[in-house]
């Protein structure tokens, strides 16, 4: 493995007198040293070790050379084209060889154990145990659902985070919103070069980088400035790391996580309607334990921009199938689908749905229910409950979290029915003869019959809401059937007028 002068003077740090290191220094581009042999240039890309007595004040330098030099060298070796590190003139040139070499054995090892590690195709858990030394500090990988996959416990590293990781890695959904409302993380999503995250959200700035798979992004490798100050070596070797992911394809397929099981993917085509296999389906609910015959709900999750956009809708489908009994999420459109067994809870469904609203309300979500049901055989539809109580529940209470088909379906029948035809045009004749005949004589027939339907045609209670006596009631009762040509016991009637006000209050709201 090539090793940078800048990672050489980082190692030898306490022989360093004097430097001069260009852009090439920080490069990991030098083989093992050669001694000086008296050489009059000293070549690109090669690093000599040499006492400074045997240097030539003529000595001339090719790009990107590189010497360490014991004592101090000639004027001359002060050159953009040379990379320089003059070390203290008392140290033997064997021993300085042999600690160069032993720093250039600990990476080839280590290098050698990627290699390794790679081609058996072993745990990306294993690539962190044997990295965590070579850069002296805590390394993460947290892949795109806000995993941790794979961490090292350097220093106690997550204790003092106080991330509180699960037995499978989740990150608590605090830490989540933390990060995906954070100006700074919107920033690095995408960015493809070693990179540092402040400690603005973590108390310790964090080296990283961003590992993609075909321009899909799987996991983001992270050193915790914990143990040690991050060295100016540490990018080059983050680098070094990644570049061996990125060239072996083959290797990171297998930590692309599929982002739709069996179910989730019969799931997406029953409601896209698409042809899909009914025993199949019938197969993966009975591996639940799930019955024809039990009653279950359905939930449609809108989640907000920042999860779109950072992608986290598979990490809350693992929260809910983790942290609710069952239940199946799964991603559709952009949005976070669930299926409750509602016979098959651990707990009382009110608990439960407190404990579901709750975390609704942490993750910035807005949620639709459908009535519940028996059966799976209509499915789409129940689904479309769902959306529609989250469409039409968000239009009338946008600041509710929350909402259900039940206190919605009324609202959604009247929008269907003005679909085509405004709501005046649909109105009861009778209606409309009571409303023209009103604004003619300056009455308040139709007022007066609206508070007798609500009332369920009872009159005592009509006058008392109106505040008028008993005998004004029945007269007024009477008119009404005059003009409207009714006896007001007609059951279409009756239906038809009270569509008739509901109409007249959603064009007035």
């Amino acid at each position: 493995m090539n090793l940078s002068l800048s990672l050489l003077k980082e190692q030898l740090a306490s022989l360093v007198k004097d430097v001069n290191i260009g852009i090439s220094g920080s490069l990991l581009h030098l083989p093992h040293p050669v001694f000086f042999a008296g050489q009059s240039c000293l070549v690109s890309h090669t690093l000599y070790i040499a006492a400074a007595e045997k240097l030539s004040p003529d000595l001339t330098f090719m790009p990107a050379s590189a010497l360490i030099c014991i004592g101090d060298p000639p004027p001359n070796c002060f050159n953009d084209d040379l990379d320089l590190l003059v070390i203290a003139a008392t140290t033997d040139i064997f021993v300085l060889s042999n600690a160069i070499h032993e720093i250039y054995d600990i990476y080839e090892r280590w290098d050698s154990n990627l290699q390794t590690c790679i081609r058996d195709k072993n745990s990306l858990q294993q690539l962190v145990d044997i990295s965590e030394h070579i850069f002296g500090n805590g390394i993460s990988i947290m892949n795109t659902d806000f995993y941790m996959i794979a961490h090292s416990t350097l220093n106690g590293l997550y204790d003092s985070l106080e991330l509180h990781l699960d037995s499978s890695g989740r990150l608590p959904i605090e830490q989540v919103n933390l990060f995906k409302n954070d100006t700074v993380y919107n920033e690095i999503k995408n960015e493809k070069n070693v990179f540092i995250y402040p400690s603005d959200v973590l108390p310790f700035r964090t080296l990283c980088k961003n590992i993609f798979l075909n321009d899909t992004f799987l996991f983001r490798i992270t050193v915790l400035e914990t143990a040690q100050p991050f060295n100016d070596s540490d990018t080059q070797i983050l680098e070094y790391l990644s570049h061996y992911l990125v060239q072996n394809s083959d290797y990171l397929s297998t930590f692309h996580r599929s982002k739709n099981s069996q179910l989730a993917t019969l799931l997406q085509n029953i409601l896209s309607g698409n042809a899909y296999n009914q025993t199949a389906f019938e197969k993966e609910v009975q591996q639940m334990g799930w019955r024809p015959n039990n009653t279950y709900c359905v939930v449609h999750i809108q989640p907000s921009s920042q999860d779109i956009y950072h992608t986290t809708t598979t990490y809350f489908c693992n929260v809910i199938m983790q942290d609710f009994r069952q239940t199946f999420a799964f991603s559709h459109d952009q949005s976070i689908r669930v299926i409750i067994n509602m016979d098959h809870l651990d707990e009382p469904r009110e608990a439960y749905f407190i404990r579901f609203n709750r975390m609704v309300k942490e993750g910035n979500f807005r949620v639709g229910f459908s009535n519940y049901f028996e059966g799976l055989n209509l499915l789409k539809e129940y689904f479309r409950e769902s959306e529609i109580a989250l469409e039409v529940g968000t239009r009338i209470h946008p600041t509710k979290w929350t909402h259900k088909f039940c206190d919605t379906v009324l609202p959604y029948m009247f929008n269907q029915i003005t679909a085509e035809l405004p709501g005046r045009l649909l109105s009861s004749p009778i209606l409309l003869q009571l409303q023209a005949y009103d604004l003619k004589n300056h009455t308040d027939y139709v007022h007066t019959l609206q508070i007798f339907l609500k009332n369920n045609r009872n009159a005592v209670q009509t006058a008392k809401d109106l505040f008028i006596h008993r005998a004004t009631i029945v007269y007024r009762l009477e008119r009404i059937k005059e003009i409207g040509e009714t006896d007001l016991k007609n059951c279409d009637d009756l239906l038809h007028l009270n569509l008739s006000f509901e109409l007249i209050c959603l064009a007035t709201n």
